[in-house]
């Protein structure tokens, strides 16, 4: 690619005579292929005609030939960030034609052996509307303030966190699924199966990060009934001791399962935390693994008698990307599904060491009881290890059950998105 090759390419841009909306159905998906520097190196037919330059001005140009002013520098800031990092980005883009035109994509860009290869579709869920209310805002942002990309990303964020999302990768994940899901409805492509499937984890996911909440609320309430226990002990002296014993052991054990629950709910890298960082991996490419799964199909229906893009080898490649994230794909739901396992293992643990305790609370009971109207102290804080025992019981029960039903909800959505 010349200097004077990117000039002229800019310069069909400028020269163009006329606007408006590029057309393009929803059943077809816009493809490139560039080197590290992104420098186009193939593309497909779509691409070549909603950009309106012929292919000789495609191949060897910068692929921000393509970018409109309307979208904020700052989403391809981050985009550059992420994918230089080996990692796929999803956004919102508005591009633009030679001719003067635009069109809004979903783009999904992923790192591919000395490059990045880019498949865009047509958006059309509820999401594009708000993104644009915030693209206009970043543009205002980067217009009037000299402010450095940090900056402009950070109030990106912020107005992503004001939707619902508390990350970027939380919101492409959102809008993957989101723009999938409408175009497979358009499309007559919708499944019951999958939509349950992913109701089912995402509202279970929720519901698991409330259950977690609780239970670490409710542990923290129990904590403090041993000491009260030593309390009452001490003014039973000498009838006490047994009390005080009783206390101690309780303590003791109470003390290894808060150490558990630490690593189970507690911890920033928790258990919980993992499960649904492991399930919004693995949706995420599997989205990623069923978009890239068309990209082949779409190139082999094209007219490729007019191109320069050897159709054999490029089709080698798709199957290649193809084959890879679909490998990749899998791969993170069989993560996700062992993590949702090892979640409920743990519940179910930590439940069996409640029983240990159920046995010293048990013992409290009896010695309240032979204490009689002396022990009227010690008689309510046992109701008080009751009523947080039973809680806690059922908050652990609750998290095995959800765990299982994600569980089982990925294997179901990830058979619905297999090619």
């Amino acid at each position: 690619m010349t200097f004077n090759k990117a000039i002229s390419a800019a310069a069909d841009f400028t020269q163009a005579e006329g606007s408006g909306e590029e057309p393009y159905s929803i059943d077809q998906i816009i493809f490139s292929r560039t080197d590290k520097r992104g420098v186009i190196l193939s593309g497909n037919e779509v691409l070549r005609r909603l950009s309106g330059y012929s292919w000789d001005r495609l191949i060897g140009a910068p692929h921000r030939i393509l970018r409109n002013p309307d979208t904020p520098k700052v989403v391809f800031w981050m985009l550059w960030q992420t994918i230089q990092q080996d990692k796929p980005m999803v956004a919102y883009i508005k591009n633009r034609s030679a001719r003067g035109g635009w069109y809004w994509v979903l783009s999904l860009v992923v790192p591919w052996e000395g490059g990045y290869f880019s498949a865009r579709i047509k958006p059309t869920g509820p999401l594009l509307a708000q993104v644009t209310a915030i693209y206009a805002e970043l543009l205002a942002a980067e217009a009037s303030k000299s402010l450095p990309h940090e900056a402009v990303a950070a109030l990106l964020l912020k107005r992503l966190a004001d939707l619902g999302f508390p990350s970027y990768h939380a919101f492409m994940c959102s809008a993957l699924e989101q723009e999938l899901s409408a175009r497979n409805i358009a499309l007559g492509r919708s499944n019951a199966t999958q939509a349950r499937s992913l109701t089912t984890i995402t509202s279970n996911l929720k519901a698991t990060e409330e259950k977690q909440k609780t239970l670490l609320l409710e542990f923290d309430e129990l904590q403090s009934i041993p000491t009260n226990m030593r309390i009452i002990a001490s003014r039973l002296e000498p009838s006490g001791g047994p009390i005080s014993a009783i206390s101690d052991n309780y303590k003791f054990a109470s003390t290894e399962i808060s150490r558990r629950l630490e690593a189970f709910a507690g911890s920033e890298s928790n258990l919980c935390h993992t499960m649904a960082t492991d399930v919004a991996d693995a949706l995420f490419l599997t989205g990623v693994a069923q978009l890239l799964s068309e990209v082949p199909r779409q190139f082999a229906k094209e007219d490729h008698s007019q191109t320069p893009i050897e159709f054999s080898k490029e089709q080698a490649i798709l199957s290649e990307v193809e084959f890879s994230f679909n490998t990749q794909a899998r791969a993170a739901v069989i993560r996700a599904e062992q993590v949702s396992g090892e979640l409920n293992l743990a519940s179910s643990e930590i439940r069996r060491m409640m029983l240990g305790l159920d046995t010293i609370r048990v013992m409290g009971r009896v010695e309240s009881g032979r204490l009689g109207s002396s022990g009227v102290g010690l008689s309510s804080t046992i109701d008080q290890l009751d009523m947080r025992h039973a809680a806690i019981s059922e908050h652990l029960q609750a998290l095995m059950d959800l765990s299982a039903s994600i569980k089982s909800a990925i294997t179901a959505y990830e058979r619905t998105t297999s090619p």
